[in-house]
């Protein structure tokens, strides 16, 4: 049951009704906005809700059993608001959002919350975008606990002077040591940068690796590398626009999660989180010849 103001209750109960959906959208990087299906700009909380960008949502359902809520919202790309450069650079990833509805006639009456959570997979076509709420619920569809395996099941760097219940999932290597900073010095494609002058390390030393950029267009973006050749850097995705010559970036050496590169690269085998020795189904399925 959801509660609202006994004067929002009788505009809810009109045969025509005053209202309006108002989306908050809260990034990772603490910016704030808001967005409305009503035709005109709404301010209300002290956010200032934008009906420019067509905003329009779909049905939404939730059960009893806990199963994910199944909710979309569309809407077109705006330079003034959001951008495809900006969602392409993962700006909106895990975005919080509050999806409330209000009397746009009466302000003062309040607002009904509908939903709470985070924005999920955006789709992009023709300039509109469709993006997937996930709802509160959605974390408990999370699998909980570790698998046996020949690779690394920890994150690069993860735990680094951090001793808790999980720390046997941790890594615990400083990459700082195996940072570099670099800047730009062209850009062949969107997947291709070739750096100034400075970066250290062989062929393939940065492959599996993170770069992320500290000034220009790309300020805040990371990118995984999929391969240094010691000329050029190779981008997993491509970024959504071309970063300037002169944008600085730092750039981590990659950890391919194997323990020959765990011990040759890194000297950390006694953190290795993997089995490379359990047999795997190629070897349980073996037979003698002969």
């Amino acid at each position: 049951m959801k509660a609202c103001s006994a004067a929002l209750q009788t505009a809810l109960q009109q045969y025509t009704t005053t209202l309006a959906y108002l989306w908050q959208v809260t990034r990772v990087d603490g910016l704030v906005l808001g967005f409305t299906t009503h035709d005109q700009d709404i301010v209300f909380g002290g956010t200032s809700y934008q009906a420019e960008t067509g905003l329009a949502n779909s049905a939404s359902r939730s059960s009893a059993d806990l199963s994910v809520d199944n909710l979309e919202v569309t809407a077109f790309l705006s330079s003034a608001s959001i951008t495809e450069a900006d969602i392409l650079a993962g700006k909106y990833d895990n975005a919080a959002i509050t999806i409330q509805v209000v009397d746009w006639s009466n302000l003062a009456s309040g607002s009904v919350i509908l939903r709470t959570g985070t924005l999920g997979i955006v789709k992009m076509h023709n300039g509109l975008f469709t993006a997937e709420i996930r709802g509160l619920a959605q974390k408990l569809t999370a699998n909980i606990g570790a698998t046996y395996g020949p690779i690394c099941r920890a994150t690069f760097g993860s735990g680094l002077n951090n001793i808790d219940m999980t720390s046997q999932y941790l890594c615990k290597y400083d990459v700082t040591k195996v940072r570099q900073s670099g800047s730009v010095s062209s850009v062949p494609n969107l997947r291709t940068i070739v750096p100034a002058a400075g970066l250290t390390g062989a062929a393939g030393w940065f492959n599996d690796g993170f770069l992320t950029f500290t000034s220009g267009a790309l300020n805040g973006a990371s990118f995984e590398v999929t391969n240094w050749d010691g000329s050029s850097l190779t981008l997993f995705v491509a970024m959504p626009v071309a970063p300037a010559p002169g944008a600085s970036f730092f750039i981590e050496a990659g950890c391919d999660k194997t323990a020959a590169t765990c011990q040759s690269k890194f000297s950390n085998i006694a953190n290795f989180r993997g089995e490379p020795f359990i047999p795997g189904m190629d070897q349980l399925l073996d037979y003698a010849s002969g």
